[in-house]
């Protein structure tokens, strides 16, 4: 056969594979899978991580909420960390000055269930636990003021002796079983009595007229706070 002859007939069938492969290619027609779409920034979901809602407390803290709660009573909806936030802003206050008188209604504020005695009690506890350098001897004061009258007052088997206006403040010591002051009006008038601790009222009382007398008592509850009592059971 012509080698020419050849060459013109081979040619066309070459050709046509080749169009064939390059419009296949053209039309995306190759043999590699289909690849998944790149996943949108958004449509992958993240997971929120919330703060803790407990806030760690420290030793003495710790220490102090288990106090206060051996003794004391909260409602319900009370957290320690509240307990312990207290105790820090109550110390606080103290080391800049703050008596323990003043923080007594800022705890019956922040925690309603509680009487003068229990604030008293909170608060001596946050001293002890909290800031032992504020921590003093507690104070029994006795007080009469008004008409003239006489004045019996002390911790129970006791009897010291005065006349009204009377203001005496003694060291809380020992464990008797109540402290009193009684005021007996001498010729008609009104005359109160009262018993403080650490400048704190527990119990307050009045009489009028004649010979008329006003009785003051107060002692501990189970839990150690103080409380009004009767003399007259």
């Amino acid at each position: 056969m012509n080698l020419q002859a050849f060459t013109r007939r081979a040619v066309p069938p070459i050709m046509t594979v080749a169009a064939l492969g390059a419009a296949l290619t053209a039309c995306g027609g190759t043999s590699s899978p289909p690849q998944p779409p790149a996943p949108s920034a958004h449509s992958t979901p993240t997971e929120a991580v919330a703060a803790s809602a407990t806030p760690t407390l420290s030793a003495p803290q710790l220490q102090f909420v288990s106090d206060v709660r051996n003794v004391l009573t909260f409602g319900s909806n009370v957290t320690g960390a509240e307990v312990a936030s207290f105790g820090q802003h109550a110390c606080r206050n103290l080391q800049s000055g703050v008596t323990l008188a003043g923080e007594v209604k800022p705890a019956r504020r922040a925690f309603t269930t509680l009487s003068n005695g229990d604030a008293i009690q909170l608060i001596t506890i946050a001293e002890k636990d909290l800031c032992p350098s504020q921590s003093d001897p507690q104070q029994v004061t006795y007080v009469a003021t008004g008409s003239s009258a006489d004045v019996t007052y002390g911790p129970s088997g006791s009897g010291y002796k005065g006349t009204a206006p009377l203001t005496v403040t003694k060291p809380l010591v020992g464990n008797p079983q109540f402290y009193s002051i009684s005021a007996q009006l001498k010729n008609g008038g009104t005359v109160t009595c009262q018993i403080k601790v650490d400048g704190v009222t527990i119990v307050s009382a009045s009489a009028s007229g004649s010979t008329n007398v006003a009785n003051c008592a107060m002692d501990q509850d189970l839990n150690g706070s103080w409380q009004e009592t009767s003399l007259n059971a």
